[in-house]
């Protein structure tokens, strides 16, 4: 009898295990994490006793910004960041935790800063840490946290302690570091991610950074390496980072870490036994799931009987956690929407909000994206239609200043009316520094008051109310040129373009396992700018064709004669100087090395805004670059027979694969464009080699409309042509009014 109760015991214990391991873990297809065989799906047990056995964490805390310093910077700034959560996290108790550092100009009896979760303000507090660091928590209030997006907003109001010049607004600063900014929860287990929709819940780490732990038994095999290319993507959007971090792998994580994804990829017969449960399954049929191991770090399995179901398996992870404006970008929480010809849009609708202001510099930004056949950055403008209002002491030396993506555009200054209202005032913007994608607007007010220039003490946070900006403003988007100008690398890495609109994009990566990372990682970044997939495809050297676009991804040293002379580089120079080189280096530079051209066009830049290649008649032939040593470079050339090269390469494969996680941080990437961008290892920023003989693609049906504001942008840009065809028609003119006045005039 003791017997039979201790083996009944032992069998309702087990039973017991197994139910609730299942039921924490259920990879069923209702969970929406497997993509279930022809045949029945069959639930997947637990990978191992001791992953349910694992101990429990009791709480959980993540970082929150993507990059290393979240920097608010003037007298009234707003930033916003998207942090992904499951449902467990938001239901979870939870608190914000911080670190700032500010300027010591900043006066903390007028400052502070705010912060909101999803439009409601959780806490307010004093900028008062000029000196150190100072730590800041509040809770969060429950029932505002919810699965899926959220968006937490940092706004200061930021006053001077004796300064009330504009020239001192800039000297106003609130630091807070990544490492200390994160969202803190308690709960048993409550960092575990459980579902594909959830994965944007993996998040960022302390430096801001999302990195892939590819485990992969094969990087070889074209189908396979083609799978991997696919699935950087498709996580990429599902993630909803700006960049991934791609590490090759050869084993799970020993411990969870944020912002870290394990993902195994491979056949089911050759799945390791950490996640060996998932093979049954695997075997016949796709599957995608988050699987439970002991270490609790996220891990997702995309497995298959073979490498054409794991990229079916792979298609399970973009339905279940699509791109698009319902799931933003966890660096873009404002509305960026594609602004088509004709177009009109609200402030309200960019997500800016109704300002008052009391200060001296006021400033927004708004951001819309413009399609790939943008045409239009050399004649055209869009309208601001304000809807403002300034008090009676502002002065007239005020104005409102546009940058758009960080050029001035518009200086306009604020003229002295009867009521001081702007309303339905236009404002033109030439679209000079417009671009194909993403495109940032900063509005900036500068205001100059009598009472200012007194500046009484305490003056900076005492004075009333001067300026008003509604969010009733329209943007007026004119009808514009919609050609596409080659090469042009700003269209490839802002909308992916061409290769967004083929049926399959063929990719040529050198063998290797660092080159195989490398495009793994650019072609992660392009997706996230692009919020789309390229149906990418490897294929070898051997099957590439001159006329055909396509993608290549090699050191120089690995490149073929038959490529290299097609890439726009030829080769590599000596590397490039640090910037402490450059220091010392600068007054052995010839400083008089300018021709008897540079004056004049000096004087033509700056009086007439003209540059010398505006004045010419033949354009400078795109001839091979070379590169430096220690340098990525991203490269685009159209092929003599039509095809649309872009190029990602460096001296060897280890630059190559530095090079490219350089050039996908944010500012770099935003800065890319012409035919050759260039990241060097101890420079900084990106070197841009222009294009200076284009080439025009037509991407609309035929009209004379269109034609007509093609014709307008290319004539601004080819003065001497423009001239050359009024000569031309008026000497037209001329002969055809001499012979209809030899034909019908008077006869003595």
């Amino acid at each position: 009898m003791k017997k039979l109760i201790l083996l009944t015991t032992a069998l309702l214990t087990s039973t017991l295990l197994l139910v609730g391991a299942q039921a924490q873990f259920d990879m069923s297809p209702e969970s929406d994490r497997v993509v279930a065989a022809p045949s029945p799906a069959v639930p997947l047990p637990p990978t191992s006793t001791d992953a349910v056995l694992a101990p429990v964490n009791v709480s959980f805390s993540r970082p929150i910004l993507p990059e290393r310093t979240f920097n608010l910077a003037g007298e009234e700034v707003r930033r916003s960041v998207v942090v992904y959560l499951t449902a467990e996290q938001a239901a979870a108790p939870a608190s914000l935790d911080l670190a700032y550092l500010n300027a010591v100009v900043v006066a903390p009896e007028n400052s502070s800063v705010k912060l909101r979760i999803n439009s409601v303000e959780i806490a307010q507090s004093p900028i008062a840490s000029p000196s150190q660091p100072s730590a800041l928590s509040f809770a969060v209030p429950q029932g505002i946290l919810r699965p899926g997006p959220n968006v937490i907003e940092f706004a200061a109001s930021q006053r001077h302690r004796t300064d009330c010049t504009i020239a001192s607004t800039y000297e106003l600063w609130t630091d807070i570091e990544s490492t200390s900014a994160r969202l803190r929860f308690e709960g048993a287990n409550v960092g575990v991610i459980r579902q594909l929709s959830d994965l944007g819940a993996v998040g960022v780490d302390e430096n801001g950074t999302t990195t892939l732990r590819i485990i992969t038994a094969d990087h070889t095999d074209s189908r396979a390496r083609t799978s991997l290319l696919r699935l950087t993507q498709q996580l990429s959007l599902a993630m909803r980072v700006p960049s991934l971090k791609v590490e090759r792998a050869t084993e799970l994580s020993a411990q969870a870490r944020p912002g870290v994804l394990d993902v195994v990829v491979m056949p089911a017969e050759r799945l390791p036994s950490a996640v060996a449960g998932a093979a049954p399954q695997a075997t016949t049929g796709p599957v995608a799931a988050m699987i439970a191991v002991q270490s609790q770090a996220n891990t997702l399995v995309v497995s298959g009987p073979d490498w054409q179901a794991i990229e079916r398996a792979g298609e399970a992870i973009a339905i279940a956690a699509p791109g698009g404006a319902s799931r933003p970008r966890i660096d873009l929480a404002t509305p960026h929407p594609r602004l088509e010809g004709g177009m009109e849009i609200s402030l309200s609708e960019l997500g800016v909000e109704t300002i008052e202001f009391n200060g001296r510099n006021f400033s927004t930004s708004l951001q819309f994206d413009l399609p790939a056949d943008f045409y239009a950055y050399r004649y055209g403008t869009l309208d601001l239609v304000l809807d403002a209002a300034f008090s009676a002491d502002v002065e007239p030396e005020s104005e409102i200043n546009i940058y758009t993506n960080g050029q001035i555009a518009s200086a306009t200054p604020l003229l002295r009316t009867d009521s001081g209202i702007l309303r339905n005032t236009v404002m033109r913007i030439p679209m000079t520094n417009m671009r194909p994608g993403r495109n940032v607007v900063d509005i900036r007010v500068n205001l100059l008051t009598a009472s200012d220039a007194v500046c009484q003490p305490g003056w900076t946070g005492q004075a009333p109310t001067r300026f008003v900006l509604s969010n009733s403003t329209l943007l007026r988007m004119p009808e514009f040129a919609r050609a596409a100008s080659l090469p042009n690398l700003e269209v490839f890495t802002g909308l992916g373009w061409p290769y967004s609109e083929q049926p399959t994009v063929p990719v040529v990566v050198s063998d290797g396992e660092t080159d195989l990372t490398a495009a793994m990682q650019l072609l992660g970044r392009v997706a996230a700018a692009a919020d789309t997939i390229l149906p990418v495809e490897v294929m070898s050297q051997s099957a590439l064709t001159p006329d055909k676009n396509a993608i290549l991804v090699m050191p120089l040293s690995a490149m073929p004669v038959s490529i290299s002379g097609r890439t726009g580089i030829s080769g590599v120079s000596a590397p490039v100087q640090s910037p402490n080189e450059r220091a010392l280096d600068q007054f052995a530079t010839p400083q008089a090395e300018t021709s008897a051209w540079r004056r004049p066009a000096d004087w033509l830049s700056q009086r007439l805004g003209l540059n010398l290649d505006d004045l010419r008649i033949r354009a400078l032939d795109n001839g091979p670059r070379t590169i430096s040593a220690n340098s990525a470079a991203l490269s685009q050339v159209r092929q003599p027979e039509g095809g649309i090269w872009t190029v990602l390469t460096a001296a060897d494969s280890a630059v190559l694969l530095e090079g490219s996680e350089r050039m996908l941080v944010v500012d770099n990437w935003r800065k890319i464009s012409g035919r050759i961008s260039e990241v060097a290892r101890n420079a900084d920023g990106v070197q841009v080699v222009p294009s200076s003989n284009h080439t025009l693609v037509n991407t609309q049906p035929f009209s004379f409309a269109n034609m007509r504001l093609v014709a307008a942008n290319w004539f601004s840009g080819n003065i001497l042509f423009f001239a050359g065809a009024i000569m031309a028609m008026g000497v037209l003119l001329m002969f055809a009014t001499s012979f209809v006045l030899n034909a019908v005039g008077r006869r003595e």
